[in-house]
């Protein structure tokens, strides 16, 4: 069973831990539940929580380094664990554990960590797209790409680093120069400054120690049949965060499930929609736990 936060406990509010300062949230009643996203914070994730918070108490926080949740020192490299330790602090703050933790993308990295580190306040995990390069057979490449990215960062900028990243994740580029229409396509607000930030540091600090962490198969294991593997339905199949789930839990004889739509089918400011995504997720919490 999963314990619920302290009674009244819901808004925004900020934790210290070391070396960071967290911005989170709590919204709705029942057993707690933590979306974890990174880069992904509250922003992205509240409307998936609204569509939990009916059933769930729901804990949205902004990952150390973006948004509301400033670093000590703005050089440090994101580290899984460290993240995983956030988290529980969190959890703790909330009221305890044990807690759902629904992680997507880099988040769902440091949901896999959190199951390693914390597995006394696991209820069930479900990773969603975890881009790990480490579980899957052309791992040497992969890892030389993501480095490749960050030199290219370094060496060239934020765009044509950002045009890497999309080739390593698998993402459809950009159209290439002979096939540009004749009209460009309103893209709309050009990004912020924030934004710009997050994505540089997205791909300076937190590419390579994200996308090379490397699973501990006997502490994942420990977590029995409370850990589930996810990949979106509509991603397509050659995209390293679809791969990688499917790769791991091969390897642990874990879950795997495909859950509604791509790599972010609920962030609403992209035109998602949560409600399919989070109709598929309590399904699946609810079944890892009978």
């Amino acid at each position: 069973m999963s314990s619920q936060p302290a009674a009244g406990q819901t808004g925004m509010t900020t934790l210290a831990v070391p070396g960071a300062s967290l911005r989170y949230e709590v919204h709705g009643e029942g057993p707690l539940l933590a979306l974890v996203g990174h880069p992904m914070g509250i922003d992205d994730l509240r409307g998936l929580a609204r569509a939990l918070a009916g059933s769930r108490t729901v804990l949205l926080h902004d990952p150390r380094g973006f948004g509301g949740s400033p670093l000590v020192d703005p050089s440090d490299d994101a580290d899984p664990a460290v993240l995983a330790d956030d988290l529980a602090a969190l959890v703790r703050e909330a009221g305890g554990g044990p807690v759902e933790v629904v992680g997507t993308s880099g988040g769902a990295v440091t949901a896999l960590a959190f199951a390693q580190r914390h597995h006394d306040l696991v209820a069930a995990v479900v990773a969603h797209e975890p881009p790990l390069v480490g579980v899957l057979p052309d791992e040497a490449e992969l890892r030389a790409r993501t480095d490749e990215v960050v030199r290219i960062l370094h060496e060239q900028g934020p765009g044509p680093a950002f045009g890497a990243f999309m080739a390593l994740a698998g993402f459809d580029g950009p159209p290439a120069p002979d096939d540009e229409p004749d009209e460009q396509p309103d893209e709309g607000q050009p990004p912020s400054e924030e934004e710009m930030a997050a994505g540089y540091r997205m791909l300076a600090h937190g590419l390579v120690p994200i996308c090379t962490w490397e699973p501990d198969d006997t502490a994942l294991r420990a977590v029995d049949g409370r850990l589930v593997l996810a990949g979106g339905a509509d991603s397509a199949p050659t995209q390293l965060a679809r791969r990688a789930p499917e790769a791991l839990a091969s390897r642990l004889g874990a879950v795997f499930v495909e859950l509604p739509g791509d790599h972010a089918p609920f962030v609403e400011r992209m035109g998602g929609d949560p409600a399919p995504f989070a109709a598929a997720v309590r399904d699946v919490l609810d079944r890892a736990q009978r």
